[in-house]
């Protein structure tokens, strides 16, 4: 007999379904079982040989695979009186079983009861399940003072092992099994992820009569009349003044900080300078700070607010087309990594997933970025279009060019909302790609396009590539290696060819190598926690994660490469 579940009031059923057993085999017993002391106080020494059978073995196996506090209480109530006198010589037995299984190493019967005294979850269902990793019997008893949050648990793990002994006149088979179990207790707690990215009017944010950048940072209330920024440094060149005399007006007393905001600087020591900043002008923990620049400078912004006081909020104004599109509306924030025992620098290494209290995005700080910037911002966009969005992809493919001379501004050759559309669609499928991902916990994500090779790209010494030119250096590596595997067509490489040379895109490094390339897809498994799972299109906004790439493979696409005029 085996029972699966016990829940509320099934531990009588379970006691009921073992003397049932009991008396079946009952009078086919004829060796009394020994009586233990409790039960010789209790009555005569006859009347225990008489009233306690030897236990089937069935019954023995059922009995140990309950969990030890079921036994237990199972016994407790035995004892007590609760059930009938009929039944108390096999409680007595049950009694010496249970004796017999915790001085086989579970935990003695005081600990046990002191954890339920302290509130477990008396009227409150159980919970069963098994443990994915060990196949464990788990029992949960939530807590009475916190139901949703705090569990008591106890764990049944039950293991077999078979051994053959072959003699000369038999063949001995054993098998020994092992019930262990432990207890402890599981506490549960969702984080309520939520933040607007908000779309500000095209050049208001500055604006004093937009209230939206003051709101964002805390009410304007009496006695709270003081605000804090960390700007990029060429952000505070361009628009210094205007953010200064946007908090002049508000009555708001401003105190800024600015730190540089290029790729060199997204280190460790420019977190620590942030967080000097944070205790000298003393933040408080619910009260948010400003971050205004691109995504170097929001990086370092996100992981600073995510360590002072363990966390506080901060607020994002992106002021490039890539911060815009991607730093900005995700909860990743990250510096790169100089090792100290490989004396190698690492992209991204150390992090943490942190999401802001609000997004601002005011698609005007775009007009004052130069031309090599803009076809920057658009090697992210670029991804998200072969990867989600024919629509995006004709988008860039039939204005993108146009878009990059007039600095994402009015342009006789783009009908008015296209640049527009283009943004909202970038940012949208990024949402749609991170929102139900967050933390990552599935590593097969087509948001990861570019991202293989262009690490490494970025990290070779004296490298004059930006972060989304080398994204698109890799996204059209991936698209030969598409083409190579008979996923993509040639016409299709060479339509996503010419629209990235439209844009102004790098489509080629001297620096992808085939050395580069493979320590690159060995990278990835590390990161991605075992497999490649390298993206490739299969046609133009459809995608699939590949784990298989060779070195081999590698090269061949290196060398077709070759073919391109980049």
């Amino acid at each position: 007999m085996t029972i699966k579940t016990i829940r509320k009031v099934s531990s009588e059923v379970a006691l009921a379904s073992i003397r049932d057993e009991i008396s079946g085999e009952r009078t086919l017993s004829k060796t009394p079982a020994t009586a233990s002391p409790a039960s010789r106080r209790g009555s005569s020494s006859d009347d225990s040989v008489k009233a306690s059978p030897s236990l089937p073995a069935s019954v023995l196996e059922m009995w140990t695979s309950l969990p030890l506090s079921v036994r237990k209480a199972l016994v407790s109530t035995e004892l007590s009186g609760s059930l009938s006198s009929a039944t108390s010589t096999s409680a007595t037995t049950l009694s010496q079983t249970s004796a017999s299984a915790s001085e086989d190493g579970s935990s003695d019967g005081s600990s046990d009861a002191g954890s339920s005294s302290n509130g477990g979850g008396a009227g409150l269902d159980e919970i069963h399940e098994e443990c994915p990793d060990t196949g464990a019997s788990v029992v949960l008893r939530p807590l009475e003072r916190a139901p949703h949050n705090v569990f008591e648990f106890s764990k049944t793990q039950a293991s077999s092992t078979v051994s053959v002994e072959k003699t000369s006149s038999a063949t001995v088979t054993t098998t020994t099994k092992v019930v262990s179990t432990m207890r402890g207790w599981r506490n549960v707690f969702n984080l309520p992820i939520s933040y607007d990215v908000n779309m500000v009017p095209h050049g208001t944010i500055l604006d004093p009569s937009n209230m939206q950048l003051l709101h964002a940072t805390g009410p304007k209330v009496e006695g709270y009349n003081r605000r804090f920024a960390v700007i990029d440094d060429q952000v505070d060149r361009i628009y210094g003044e205007r953010i200064r005399a946007y908090f002049v007006a508000l009555g708001i007393e401003l105190t800024a900080v600015v730190i540089n905001g290029g790729e060199a600087d997204k280190r460790p020591d420019a977190v620590d300078k942030l967080l000097d900043d944070l205790c000298a002008y003393k933040l408080r923990r619910r009260e948010p700070f400003l971050a205004i620049g691109g995504g170097v400078l929001l990086d370092i912004a996100g992981m600073a607010a995510c360590l002072y006081r363990r966390g506080v909020p901060f607020v994002r104004v992106p002021t490039t087309l890539l911060a815009i599109v991607d730093a900005s509306v995700g909860v990743k924030n990250g510096v790169d990594y100089c090792c100290g025992i490989t004396d190698e620098t690492y992209k991204n290494r150390v992090g943490s997933f942190y999401a802001p209290s609000s997004c601002l995005l005011d698609a005007s700080f775009i007009s004052t970025q130069d031309a090599r910037n803009i076809s920057n911002g658009f090697g992210e966009i670029m991804k998200l279009a072969l990867v989600r969005s024919t629509d995006l992809f004709e988008l860039l493919e039939c204005h993108g060019a146009a878009l990059v001379e007039s600095r994402f501004g009015p342009n006789p050759s783009t009908p008015e909302g296209v640049s527009d559309r283009i943004i909202d669609l970038s940012i949208q499928i990024m949402l749609e790609e991170l929102g139900p991902n967050l933390w990552e916990t599935k590593l097969d994500r087509c948001v990861d396009y570019g991202h293989t090779f262009s690490k490494l790209l970025e990290m070779v010494p004296g490298a004059d590539i930006m972060h989304g030119e080398a994204v698109n250096v890799d996204g059209f590596f991936c698209v030969v290696l598409s083409h190579l595997r008979g996923y993509i067509a040639m016409d299709t490489v060479n339509r996503v060819f010419a629209a990235m040379k439209s844009l102004a895109l790098l489509t080629d490094s001297s620096d992808l190598k085939s050395d580069l390339a493979w320590q690159s897809c060995k990278d990835a498994v590390e990161h991605r926690h075992g497999e490649q799972r390298i993206p490739l299109i299969t046609e133009i906004g459809e995608s699939i994660c590949v784990s298989d790439i060779t070195p081999e493979e590698l090269d061949r696409a290196i060398e077709m490469m070759k073919q391109f005029d980049h």
